[in-house]
């Protein structure tokens, strides 16, 4: 029986998503996005992961030679049997009656983290129970199911795929378990409190519950496990005593069909929502922009001057030649919005001069004065103002320059708006 520890679909789901996994990292090695992305989940979850177990390690009790020795040696005994290499740590903490436990490392040690509900079995002399749920965990650690979880990070996003490899760990775990406790009955109530509770486990009838697979066999009983990480408990129980006595107890199947379907619209789903992403991706995150993609139509010589930041003199010549000193760009800017924006006092001075409209407005309905306060230039505002600004204009959104002045706490500006704002 030894030999047939291993649920026989697990491997067969390892190398699916092993294969699926090293395909996407290494069409992630052609992306230097992608590999920033990658890196950055990685980073991210091992962060909180660590932090995590950092406060268990801390505030969990430890089990060992000084704090429940007895239930610790049981524990070493199981492991030695297993041939972990390393005795894992295990921390009890206070669970507020959910019943859990689970395998992880820290830092490349070995933790099982056993909830107090679960613990509290030993005092109800329950210690097999107990010991189940540890082997369970340690078979995780055994088996290097918490080890390779990055490594098959990628095809956890695969529908239906990393649950199903998941699940196939969660029948290998409970073989082992049952195997090294060596108590049938005791691992088959471990198993069913975690349906009904600690108290009412032993008076379960266990066949009953089993049989209500076959009384819940429609499409969305199953595809709700096939969603699943774990089993559903039923199926554990059917499936350990399966392995237990074959001939005795038949293994309970979902309909095929059902389960074809369910796998078939989960794909179509995912294939939906991947082709969308990727058509974006192809539409909109591998265009590269030019300059032309950026470019404001009807920009006059005089505006790319000032854009430019060419000499007053050349700014002077071009402003003689211009036939209207207000023509506006494609965005509805004029010469003096151009010469506020890149704060050019000498090229504003001389536009105003030479009659340029202080309180033009461009299609956003924003006036020289407001893009004085967004630079901000208190100068700049001074000139305008000198030159009849109006303060009380608002653009489109209902602000004036004072308002926006005030927004941003621009007190200098505020101070020299404020009584135009009365």
């Amino acid at each position: 029986m030894k030999n047939q520890l291993v649920y026989e679909k697990e491997n067969i789901y390892f190398a699916i998503t092993l294969l699926f996994s090293i395909l996407t990292y290494i069409a992630f090695v052609f992306s230097i996005i992608g590999i920033a992305i990658i890196t950055g989940m990685i980073i991210f979850a091992y962060f909180l992961h660590a932090l995590s177990m950092a406060s268990i390690r801390r505030n969990g009790v430890r089990i060992s030679e000084h704090q429940f020795p007895e239930i610790y040696q049981k524990a070493v005994d199981i492991a030695g049997k297993m041939e972990l290499k390393q005795m894992p740590s295990i921390y009890v903490m206070e669970s507020a009656g959910f019943l859990n436990a689970f395998a992880t490392r820290f830092f490349g040690k070995n933790m099982v983290v056993m909830y107090s509900e679960i613990f509290d079995l030993i005092s109800e002399d329950k210690d097999d129970q107990l010991l189940f749920v540890l082997a369970h965990e340690f078979a995780h650690l055994k088996r290097r199911h918490v080890l390779v979880h990055f490594l098959l990070l990628p095809a956890m996003f695969v529908p239906f795929l990393g649950e199903a490899y998941m699940r196939a760990c969660e029948y290998t775990c409970d073989r082992y378990a049952a195997f090294y406790v060596n108590n049938m009955m005791a691992s088959q109530e471990a198993l069913t409190m975690l349906a009904i509770g600690k108290k009412l486990a032993h008076k379960v009838n266990k066949e009953a519950y089993i049989e209500q697979l076959c009384e819940e066999k429609g499409f969305f009983a199953v595809l709700s496990e096939m969603m699943s990480t774990h089993p559903d408990l039923p199926k554990r129980l059917n499936a350990l005593n399966h392995w237990n006595e074959p001939e005795t107890y038949p293994l309970v199947k979902d309909k095929r069909w059902i389960a074809i379907a369910g796998i078939t619209s989960g794909l179509v789903l995912f294939l939906l929502f991947a082709g969308g992403i990727g058509y974006g991706i192809y539409k909109f995150g591998d265009q590269t922009f030019s300059e032309e993609d950026y470019t404001v139509e009807n920009v006059s010589p005089l505006m790319t001057a000032i854009e430019s930041d060419e000499g007053i003199d050349e700014i002077q010549k071009l402003a003689d030649a211009e036939k209207d000193i207000n023509a506006a760009d494609g965005n509805g800017a004029t010469a003096l919005h151009y010469a506020v924006y890149y704060d050019n006092l000498q090229a504003a001075e001389l536009l105003l001069n030479k009659g340029a409209n202080v309180n033009a407005k461009d299609s956003f309905s924003t006036t020289p004065l407001m893009d004085a306060v967004y630079m901000p230039s208190l100068e700049m505002a001074e000139l305008l103002i000198k030159n009849g600004a109006d303060p009380a204009i608002k653009d489109e959104s209902g602000f004036t320059a004072y308002d926006y002045a005030k927004e941003e706490d621009y007190k200098d500006i505020m101070s020299l708006l404020e009584p135009y704002n009365e």
